[in-house]
């Protein structure tokens, strides 16, 4: 089945990150109530600290719409307008696998070398060279539709 149009949301539902904070939590605790630390100043900071980023993990999303007008996407709570970009404005678009850690300094929204970068996890993306210069990576984990969609859309 040919599609026309590409919708995905990707959050972050990976471990590590609240494992970290799991981790966090237990080093405050054991800090407050056994070593005889006893700030609550530092222990009520960690804690707020550890639930805004808790929060901030269940609440990120990247939208991507691709369809014959061009490229949507919003990366929220970055962006809470959808961000367009023509079919016009584009050079080249391409799918490719990247280094994360190494081309951008990890995942999430990201300035490197090869230009800016919105991702939640992943090592795929659509990568666009704009007319303008600016080069702009979209991450995805749907890589096969999104070469589908692209290569009707190319027709």
């Amino acid at each position: 089945m040919i599609k026309e149009e590409f919708s995905e949301v990707q959050r972050v539902d990976s471990i590590w990150p609240l494992s970290i904070l799991t981790l966090t939590l237990v080093f405050n605790w054991v800090l407050y109530f056994i070593s005889g630390y006893k700030s609550l100043d530092f222990f009520y900071g960690s804690m707020l600290s550890i639930a805004l980023l808790c929060t901030f993990f269940t609440i990120v999303r990247l939208h991507t719409k691709i369809n014959s007008v061009g490229i949507q996407y919003k990366f929220f709570p970055f962006h809470f307008k959808w961000q367009s970009i023509s079919w016009n404005e584009i050079e080249t678009a391409e799918i490719r696998t990247y280094k994360p850690i190494r081309e951008y300094g990890g995942w999430g929204l990201r300035y490197g070398k090869q230009g800016k970068a919105y991702t939640i996890k992943g090592k795929t993306g659509l990568q666009l060279y704009l007319k303008t210069g600016r080069n702009i990576l979209i991450g995805t984990n749907k890589s096969e539709d999104l070469i589908q969609v692209l290569r009707y859309l190319k027709k």
